[in-house]
């Protein structure tokens, strides 16, 4: 055994979020599932040391067997303290005393791992959320560890680059190294994890090969089905003539295109451009050429009243709070509500969303699947007639999916709201997207696929 835990409680503050844990990891590839904020970071996190170092209070005993561990957090953004990746590697090197002569040598693993070379002097906070978990990934790497605690490791990852970083990780489990991963998408675990254990009322339990077998079949399902999008006709929203957006290098160059309202769906690889568009949508970044909103131009626009008009829902629900407490965000978001979102209805979302209990919690001490919840119902109380979602799903199990789709889908009938949604994950959001626009090759173009 690699992990050998014994009658472990953990608890943030009364109520344990973990009872009673007696759990054997053994050598290679083990996938943990569960619900939203059913305690799969905090028991990575328990892993690695991390807690109650610096967080909550346990009982009972965690044994590595004297192997050296590792994690990547679920948001890789905050692992990070150095401007680039070739700089935050060497950081992370230096910290294990390796001495600078052995540089070369684990640089060279990391970058043909995770396949980074391009990236490697770009600055960090320029990059993509996939591109950062990539770096994230390869710091771990970098450092040679025998076990890689992994928390969502492929959220912002496009469906190659995850298929690429989970056949890496399958070849390091089968080399001897100790992989342990929690995921909510279990696209292509299926023959690679040799454990899968599942978060069940306060602990976790492996399954058999019938229950995996028969949770993956079920997770098949949803790709099984066949899917379609239309056209757009009527007046557009937003228009863009000869429109030139660069971050680093040239992203898009956009001779002529209409964005329409309802709910629009942009796909694209990590690093194409997506999240730029909405910065310079939303004023954050410049862009050349004519992008206008309603016939007007965007760069001449007031932004405090057009930011009332538009905003963006961020990839990181973290850098969407302002205040402390769920409490406090709410009341914040209260003042600019919009008529759909009464005091009642607030509460009958709070339940739904399994935030109720959560009141008084301070916002980054949510799971990051609790925090993609809060960070959206926010947004849609406010009275924006246009939302920018960037990946509103990463974190969420697939009921938090399906809750999240119809408070959206219930606020847009009532306001008539434009969304445009980027992610990687279409199978779930098909059903809800009106149009799909596929941005490759500085291009942004619908497709009806």
């Amino acid at each position: 055994m690699t992990v050998t835990i014994k009658q472990a409680t953990f608890s943030y503050e009364k109520d344990p979020i973990i009872q009673n844990l007696n759990m054997n990891i053994p050598v290679g590839f083990t996938l943990l599932v569960g619900p939203t904020g059913c305690g799969k970071s905090t028991l990575l996190k328990i892993i690695a040391s991390l807690y109650p170092k610096y967080a909550g209070k346990m009982t009972g005993s965690v044994d590595l067997h004297g192997l050296k561990s590792a994690m990547m957090f679920q948001n890789a953004a905050e692992q990070f303290t150095m401007a680039t990746p070739r700089e935050e590697i060497i950081f992370a090197l230096e910290n294990l005393q390796i001495t600078p002569a052995n540089y070369a040598e684990h640089l060279q693993k990391a970058f043909e791992f995770t396949q980074i070379q391009d990236l490697l002097d770009q600055k960090i906070d320029t990059l993509s959320g996939g591109q950062q978990q990539r770096v994230a990934l390869a710091v771990l790497i970098a450092m040679n560890v025998d076990i890689f605690l992994l928390d969502e490791p492929f959220a912002s990852c496009d469906p190659e680059a995850r298929q690429f970083l989970i056949t890496k990780l399958a070849a390091l489990a089968q080399n001897g190294k100790t992989i342990i991963l929690s995921d909510h998408v279990l696209d292509s675990y299926e023959r690679i994890c040799d454990h899968l254990f599942e978060f069940k009322a306060k602990t976790v339990e492996e399954l058999s090969s019938s229950e995996k077998e028969k949770l993956f079949k079920q997770n098949q399902k949803l790709h099984d089905q066949s899917y379609s999008f239309v056209l757009p006709t009527g007046q557009p929203i937003f228009k863009m003539r000869q429109v030139e957006i660069s971050q680093n290098k040239l992203l898009l160059k956009q001779d002529q295109l209409d964005l329409y309202g309802k709910a629009t769906l942009i796909t694209g690889a990590n690093g194409v451009g997506k999240s730029s568009l909405f910065k310079a949508m939303t004023k954050m970044i410049e862009y050349k050429g004519n992008f206008t909103y309603l016939k007007r131009e965007i760069k001449q626009l007031k932004p405090r009243k057009y930011l009332t008009e538009v905003a963006q829902i961020f990839q990181k629900a973290s850098d969407q709070f302002l205040t402390v407490t769920v409490r406090d965000e709410l009341a914040l978001s209260k003042k600019d509500r919009n008529q759909f979102f009464t005091d009642e209805k607030i509460t009958e979302w709070l339940k739904k969303l399994g935030l109720q209990s959560h009141l008084d919690q301070v916002v980054y001490t949510l799971s990051g699947g609790q925090q993609k919840k809060l960070q959206i119902l926010l947004m849609l109380i406010t009275g924006h007639q246009v939302l920018l979602v960037d990946e509103p799903l990463s974190g969420l199990d697939q009921q938090s999916i399906k809750l999240v789709l119809t408070l959206m889908h219930e606020c847009q009938k009532q306001l008539q709201q434009t969304y445009l949604i980027i992610s990687h994950q279409t199978a779930e959001l098909a059903q809800f997207c009106d149009y799909h626009l596929v941005f490759a090759d500085q291009q942004l173009k619908y497709v009806e696929r």
